[in-house]
């Protein structure tokens, strides 16, 4: 292997350890539920979802068959229930499951170690200083906030905690990240 993808596999892999911790450390420590709501009377509302939902799905209320062809009326009628209220997305699962489990910490640090890589292959070819490729780092960790989180928070009406608690993980998260990796990784005036 190259010295140029030693030094990068290296700085994918501490950058993807120091995101993933990060990520760690802010969903259950720092903003732990923010931006959540509990649920009164939620053995009432799980009966209700149990006899009410087919299977497991993601689902919009108030509901159309958006993969259908609606007529003009049924569509009329889908806006005037969306304008009235309540609106919603649920996202339905008919079996339990492990909140913390070993899949889901393993998905979980395969996603930052290729969004790592990405930052760290990114910084390899940016001729800037340090702070500079840092910067670099938190923009490409802020796609994420503009492509998606900003997203449900328009469209699906996700509560205004949640996005700030969205904002505060991913800038410092990879302001963190791009701390690391832009260390490990020289500027790319040093690779010529």
């Amino acid at each position: 292997m190259s010295r140029f993808g030693i030094r990068w596999l290296m700085a994918t892999l501490a950058g993807a350890v120091t995101v993933f911790v990060w990520g760690g450390l802010s969903h259950l420590v720092l903003l732990e539920g923010v931006g959540f709501s509990q649920i009164a009377n939620e053995e009432r509302i799980v009966s209700a979802l149990r006899t009410s939902l087919p299977g497991d799905g993601l689902y919009f209320l108030p509901s159309i068959n958006l993969r259908g062809t609606p007529t003009s009326a049924e569509t009329a009628a889908w806006e005037a229930r969306f304008r009235t209220g309540p609106t919603g997305l649920i996202v339905y699962h008919s079996a339990g499951d492990s909140p913390v489990s070993p899949k889901k910490m393993v998905v979980q640090f395969l996603s930052g170690l290729f969004a790592a890589g990405v930052v760290a292959f990114v910084l390899c070819f940016t001729a800037a200083p340090y702070w500079g490729r840092v910067g670099i780092a938190v923009l490409l960790g802020a796609l994420g906030l503009f492509t998606v989180s900003t997203i449900y928070w328009n469209w699906y009406g996700f509560t205004n905690a949640f996005l700030v608690a969205q904002v505060v993980d991913l800038i410092v998260g990879w302001a963190l990240t791009g701390a690391v990796i832009a260390r490990l990784i020289p500027s790319h005036q040093t690779w010529r």
